[in-house]
């Protein structure tokens, strides 16, 4: 299904009873077994495994190899696979209300991670999966960080490889990671998403909203519960024009 550089995601079907009958699931694996890398994939499973929400891609399980060689994170299986290639298999027929709908709902999974203090660190297009043409979940958690109760970010000491044009200034320049640098990505996630379809159906006042999330000073720019509004609104406006 996917291949990245510490890991891949194989179709499987969980088959407990041996008929063929079970649930299809994406299954995970590291490419690599040494210790800090698996470190952070037991990180990755311990958060994914604490999120309930509608608009994240739900949590399995897990399975080992015999001897417990290896670990693997089962999720749910989405059919449409990544938002991105969603967008360049249906850019003819996506209108801006589905658009739309999916920029509302990546909203509501991100609030929900910022009420569970996290920050997601990797919030991109690549990383939504599409469940049905109604209905997308955010996903991949391997760069994930919860923020200490007492302070307002999170500052990473080993930046390692990082997806630095998704990124806030303040992540680049200062390696701070917040609420307000997930903002930042979801601009860029827009960005994605609508120019993946016709420029000229862009909204003027999704450009607008774009902009707001790419104010330069973190906290001049909107939270996510008020990016949630303005996506509603632009929604109410759109609904009357789109028939895809």
């Amino acid at each position: 299904m996917g291949k990245g550089n510490f890991g891949s995601v194989e179709l499987c079907r969980y088959d407990p009873w041996g008929d063929n009958t079970g649930d299809l699931v994406a299954v995970k694996e590291l490419q690599s077994n040494k210790q800090a890398t698996m470190a952070d994939f037991m990180r990755e499973i311990q958060t994914i495994s604490s999120l309930h929400c509608d608009y994240i891609v739900k949590y399995k399980g897990i399975c080992y190899s015999a001897g417990r060689l290896s670990t693997k994170l089962v999720m749910e299986y989405l059919p449409y696979g990544s938002l991105i290639g969603y967008m360049e298999k249906h850019r003819q027929n996506v209108c801006t209300r589905r658009l739309l709908l999916f920029a509302s709902q990546i909203c509501k999974g991100m609030e929900y991670l910022q009420s569970m203090r996290y920050v997601h660190r990797d919030l991109a297009a690549r990383n939504i999966l599409v469940a049905s043409d109604t209905l997308v979940k955010i996903a991949d958690f391997g760069l994930t960080k919860i923020i200490p109760v007492e302070k307002e970010y999170y500052r990473v000491t080993q930046p390692g490889e990082s997806p630095i044009f998704w990124y806030a200034p303040e992540s680049i320049s200062e390696f701070k990671f917040s609420h307000k640098s997930d903002v930042w990505s979801f601009g860029v996630v827009l960005h994605e998403l609508f120019s993946y379809c016709d420029i000229s159906r862009n909204p003027k006042r999704v450009h607008s909203i774009m902009m707001q999330c790419w104010e330069f000073n973190s906290e001049d720019r909107p939270s996510f519960s008020s990016l949630q509004d303005l996506i509603e609104n632009c929604l109410l406006d759109e609904r009357e024009g789109c028939k895809g």
